[in-house]
């Protein structure tokens, strides 16, 4: 009798687990649909994206030896992506496509601070 509860018990575990993982990256796709935009909104507009999150694709055009940093470009324009500050990077993944989620800022140039580049079907970090 003891190990039919535990079995259940360990079976409902799971099966919590199980469904918060669905629900959790459904509202992850959920979010960056939302605020997906593209390059050249950003260019256009940089101080309305200036210390927000935003999510954008395109191709990987150039990229650091390293994976440090990026240029990515869609039919809007191209942008770079810095990863440096967030203590990743991601592998030679040049001609590839890519989203990005980032901050946004400003200095001499527009730029976005990558927190999550998801190339096929890798995330990093």
């Amino acid at each position: 009798m003891f190990v039919n509860k535990a079995v259940i018990l360990l079976l409902l575990l799971y099966l919590a687990v199980i469904s918060g993982c669905a629900v959790s990256a459904s509202v992850n796709e959920a979010e960056n649909k939302e605020n997906q935009v593209t390059i050249g909104s950003i260019l256009e507009s940089p101080d309305k994206f200036v210390g927000k999150n935003v999510t954008f694709s395109g191709i990987i055009t150039s990229e650091c030896g390293s994976g440090c940093w990026f240029i990515l470009s869609d039919d809007t324009g191209e942008l770079y992506v810095t990863l440096r500050p967030n203590n990743f990077t991601i592998p030679p993944s040049v001609g590839k496509k890519a989203t990005v989620k980032g901050v946004v800022e400003k200095k001499d140039e527009v730029f976005v601070t990558g927190s999550r580049v998801n190339i096929g079907d890798t995330s990093y970090p």
